[in-house]
């Protein structure tokens, strides 16, 4: 299965290997000091030749996560570091919390007088229309996200200028002109598509996270909407499942 699922990617194999030990280093699998599996096991587990190993693990080897001792076998240097993850909140306050402070650079796609995309499952749109914001958000000089936000006129009129330099939830959380009393976020996974991956640097149909926000005001009006494509390894989701 996982030699079947190799093959159907276009990128090398050994950069596809190379990735899988990089994600098992990552988790811990195998720790700073101990060795990993000799390149023959590695080679049956993943169906690949003995050479396509070795190329993934030199490559990890230039990274500083690993060194081939002649005799001895593969040692492990190090653990890669962690991209910082995106937690998906499922409180508003928590959510706006994550951003607050954080400022990620802004690559703007789209900018103009929009409708609201589709049949809003929440809340009802603003009679006097909306403006979108369409854009792409990069920590460290990595995209992680593509983002079209729908701002009711009003509300992008009154705030326009932050609204277009900075994150949208804060800005609009700790405005004392706005009434946030309705607030709604879906999430659900798919593949990407050919236009996100030349963004977020993917390949088309790698995983990503499709999320819809939603703030409605005391009317049940929709002030923001926003559709957002995050990358799959960029973020994570955690519960209490004990929580009331």
């Amino acid at each position: 299965m996982l030699y079947e699922t190799l093959r159907q990617s276009r990128s090398p194999l050994y950069l596809q290997v190379a990735e899988i030990l990089r994600q098992r280093l990552s988790r811990g699998v195998w720790v700073p000091g101990t060795l990993l599996p000799t390149l023959n096991e590695l080679a049956a587990e993943f169906s690949v030749a003995k050479v396509t190993v070795r190329q993934a693990v030199m490559l990890l080897a230039e990274q500083g996560l690993l060194e081939a001792k002649r005799g001895r076998g593969t040692l492990v240097l190090a653990r890669p570091e962690q991209d910082r993850k995106l937690n998906v909140e499922t409180r508003l306050c928590e959510l706006v919390d994550m951003y607050r402070g954080d400022i990620p650079k802004l690559d703007l796609l789209e900018d103009r007088p929009a409708d609201l995309p589709g049949t809003p499952t929440s809340g009802r749109p603003a009679e006097e229309g909306y403006h979108l914001i369409r854009r792409t958000h990069a920590r460290n000089g990595k995209s992680y996200c593509v983002i079209s936000i729908y701002f009711a006129k009003s509300t992008f009129a009154r705030h326009e200028a932050a609204l277009r330099t900075g994150l949208a939830l804060p800005i609009l959380f700790d405005a004392d002109d706005i009434d946030i009393k309705h607030a709604k976020q879906t999430l659900t996974v798919g593949k990407c598509d050919i236009e996100t991956a030349a963004l977020l640097t993917l390949e088309v149909g790698d995983p990503v996270a499709e999320v819809r926000r939603i703030l409605c005001d005391s009317d049940d009006t929709i002030l923001y909407l926003a559709d957002v494509t995050y990358r799959g390894d960029f973020i994570k989701l955690e519960m209490d499942l004990l929580a009331q």
